[in-house]
This record gives C-alpha cells, structure tokens and sequence, in this order.
C-alpha cells in the first residue's frame, strides 16, 4: 500500500519533481511538448499549496482548483490573495491538457504558465519559508 502524502516535506518534495520535470522538458525538448509542460507546472503549483494547507493545519481536499486552495490558505494568511490572477491561469491546465489533444498550447503561452509557477514559487519562498527547509 503507497504511503498517504500529508507532511510539508512529502508535498514539497512532490512538487520539486513535478518543476523538475517541466524545467527539464522545457529547456531539452524539441518540440516542445507545451501542453505537458503546462500540465506539469499547474502540478507544482498544487502540490507546493496543500503543502502549504498542511504547514498551517489544515488537510489539503482532492481538487485540483489552485484558487480554492488559495482561498483556504488565505483564511490564514490574507497576503495569499497576491496570487490569485496567477492561480487563475494556471489552474486551467490541470487535467485538460492531459487529455484534450485538440488543445493549441503555444510556446509562448507555456512561457507565461512557467513564469507564473516560477513566481508562485517565489512568493511562497517568502511567505512559508518553512515548505522549503531541507527534507
């Protein structure tokens, strides 16, 4: 049986494997598979959020929403609100990608959703310095 995931550092860890594999995608692959890539960042983006649900007490719910996630972590913290506008792109690429080949993911817009992750990333870095100690 896999181990349940609900510490801070399963979810990090989770979530540096998923921004490894979009990174690693991004600057190796030719053609770019944009929509996987995409995918991998909404990936990183939930999985370092319940980490954070998890670091102020509460379970993090099976959804893959990253703004109702927000919303429970703003119930603790109202300076999450901050990063709302970009959860909203972000949580867009979810599942949809995964299964939707007709969906036209552009270089340029897989560009914005890794500058969004990567900016989730920092302002989390800030915020909850705690999800990302050293396992």
């Amino acid at each position: 049986m896999a181990k349940q995931t609900n510490s801070v550092a399963d979810w990090r860890e989770l979530a540096d494997r998923d921004m490894a594999v979009a990174e690693y995608l991004a600057a190796t692959m030719h053609p770019v598979p944009t929509a996987i890539i995409a995918f991998h960042c909404q990936q990183w983006v939930e999985k370092y959020l319940k980490g954070v649900l998890v670091f102020l007490g509460e379970e993090p719910p099976y959804i893959h929403d990253l703004n109702k996630l927000l919303i429970l972590a703003e119930k603790h913290r109202p300076s999450f609100g901050a990063i709302t506008q970009l959860c909203t792109v972000i949580t867009h690429f979810a599942v949809q990608p995964r299964y939707d080949r007709g969906l036209d993911i552009t270089e340029a817009d897989m560009q914005i959703v890794l500058r969004h992750a990567r900016a989730i990333r920092d302002f989390l870095q800030k915020e909850v310095p705690e999800l990302f100690l050293t396992i």
